[in-house]
C-alpha cells in the first residue's frame, strides 16, 4: 500500500500502529474532528512523502516525527493542537509545512532540521515564538527559503529581525495582520525580497529599512506612521516597485 486516506473519517478517534505499512507514501486523514491520538509509530514510515492531518480539531498533540522522505507536512485548523511535532532527524526533503488557526505557541529547538524548507505558511496562530540560536549556530539556517507566510501570529519587533535573517533569501513574503511596531534596518540587506505584503498591520509606528528590489507591495488599513515616515514609504514604493497598493 502506497496511499492510505482516512479523510472525513468523523468515527476515527485513533491512528493505530501503522508501522507495518512501509511502503506508504501518502497519509491522510484530514477533517477527522474526533481524532484525539495519534500512535507514536508514525515516525516509522521513512518511505513517507505526504503527511496531512489539516482539520483535526480535537488533537492536542503530534507524535515526534522521524520522516526523512518526507516532502510536505499540513497541520493548519488543528484548532487544539498546542506543540509543534518534535523532529528527530534531519528532514532535508521537506519543501513546504502548512500549519496554524491552533495553539502551539513555540516551534521547538529541531526546526533548524528543515533546513532545507522553501515554502512556510502560518496563519492565525495565537502568539508564535521561534526557538533562540546560539552564537555557534549558523544564522543562515534557512537560505533555501522563498514563500514566508506569517499572518495574524502576533509577531513581536523583537522577532522579525531574527526571522528575516533567517530568511534571507525569501522572494515572497506575507506579513499581514500582526503588531510590531517598527519595520527593522535589515529590511535593506533583503535584496531577493520582490513580494512584500503588510496588510492590517495597525500599530506600525516606525521604518527604518525597506526592501530595496521590489516589484509588489501592499499596505492596506490604518497604521500609526508619523507623516514623514508614510511620505518616506511612499517614495521607496514608488521607486522601487512597479505594482502597489497603499492605503493607511
Amino acid at each position: 500500500m502506497k496511499q492510505l486516506i482516512l479523510d472525513w473519517s468523523q468515527s476515527l478517534i485513533q491512528i493505530p500502529d501503522v508501522s507495518g505499512l512501509q511502503n506508504l507514501i501518502k497519509f491522510s486523514f484530514e477533517f477527522c474532528e474526533n481524532l484525539i491520538k495519534i500512535e507514536n509509530s508514525i515516525w516509522k514510515l521513512n518511505k513517507l512523502e505526504h503527511l496531512s492531518a489539516k482539520g483535526c480539531l480535537k488533537l492536542e498533540s503530534f507524535p515526534p516525527l522521524h520522516l526523512p522522505s518526507l516532502k510536505e507536512l499540513e497541520l493548519f485548523k488543528c484548532d487544539s493542537l498546542k506543540s509543534f511535532p518534535e523532529l528527530l532527524c534531519q528532514m532535508t526533503n521537506i519543501k513546504k509545512i502548512n500549519f496554524g488557526d491552533n495553539y502551539i505557541v513555540e516551534l521547538p529547538f529541531s526546526f533548524q532540521y528543515l533546513s532545507e524548507l522553501s515554502h512556510l505558511q502560518v496563519n492565525q496562530v495565537r502568539r508564535l515564538r521561534f526557538p533562540k540560536y546560539n552564537d555557534k549556530m549558523n544564522p543562515i539556517v534557512f537560505s533555501k527559503m522563498r514563500t514566508v507566510i506569517l499572518g495574524m501570529t502576533n509577531l513581536s519587533d523583537e522577532c522579525l529581525p531574527v526571522l528575516l535573517k533567517w530568511f534571507v533569501n525569501v522572494t515572497y513574503l506575507n506579513l499581514s495582520n500582526n503588531n510590531f511596531k517598527i519595520l527593522p534596518k535589515c529590511l535593506n540587506e533583503c535584496h531577493h525580497l520582490r513580494k512584500f505584503y503588510l496588510n492590517n498591520c495597525m500599530s506600525l509606528k516606525e521604518i527604518r529599512g525597506f526592501p530595496p528590489y521590489l516589484e509588489e507591495f501592499s499596505a492596506v488599513g490604518r497604521v500609526s506612521l508619523s507623516l514623514a515616515d508614510r511620505r518616506r514609504l511612499l517614495s521607496q514604493v514608488c521607486c522601487c516597485c512597479c505594482c502597489f497598493t497603499c492605503y493607511m
